[in-house]
């Protein structure tokens, strides 16, 4: 679904492809890498291939630091790129909103990304909660592919939201009724996923934020 959206993106408006740089290319390789890597080691772990799973578990925490660099130097550019089109022009106060709405939302979502992970690494004793700490990171970086695909079939932006919802009611579903039981670590992830959907629709939409927001991206 994620890279469907970027697919989606490029094949209806394919001029886009002309801006994409070699951090847009990098970052999209690592963010691939990382479900690949993901769905592989669901499989290596459900046929009970431990040392396997374990040597490319290592490969994840390279893969990771790969999207996080990546992406913030992509967004950078973006957002550079934004306020030269007048977008995100720093000198117009809803701009500044829209700025910090983007990069708000960009970052809280990486935050969280990485918390999902460290929270899995400090689970790898843990199966159950570890796999299911990795699948929450994977599914709150959906955003990156699923806001476009929204914004191509002209859907109501809030259909990313319930999307994700969906999701994580079908794993809540699908672990009650295999297991009898419900997981603190899907909980713990959906509240995470709760606190990006309020800060993106309160805090990260408030003049202040915006204000604070293109102030501290133009001094980097």
């Amino acid at each position: 679904m994620v890279i469907g959206g970027f697919a989606l993106n490029w094949s209806v408006n394919p001029s886009s492809l002309d801006r994409v740089t070699i951090w847009i290319g990098l970052h999209g390789a690592f963010s691939t890498a990382w479900y690949l890597l993901l769905i592989n080691q669901i499989r290596l772990s459900n046929i009970g291939k431990y040392s396997t799973h374990k040597t490319l578990g290592k490969l994840s925490v390279f893969i990771v630091i790969g999207i996080l660099v990546t992406g913030s130097v992509m967004v950078f550019e973006f957002y550079h790129r934004m306020a030269g089109f007048g977008v995100f022009n720093p000198e117009d106060a809803e701009a500044r909103i829209r700025a910090g709405s983007f990069l708000g939302g960009v970052f809280l979502q990486w935050l969280i990304f990485s918390t999902l992970y460290i929270l899995g690494i400090l689970n790898i004793k843990n199966q159950a909660h570890h796999k299911r700490f990795m699948i929450a990171a994977a599914i709150q970086m959906m955003p990156e592919g699923l806001n476009r695909a929204v914004h191509i079939l002209t859907l109501p932006s809030y259909s990313m939201y319930i999307f994700i919802s969906f999701v994580y009611a079908v794993l809540i579903l699908y672990d009650w009724k295999t297991k009898k039981r419900l997981y603190i670590s899907t909980f713990s992830s959906v509240a995470l996923f709760c606190v990006l959907v309020v800060a993106m629709n309160t805090l990260f939409k408030s003049q202040a934020w915006g204000d604070f927001a293109v102030k501290l991206i133009s001094t980097l």
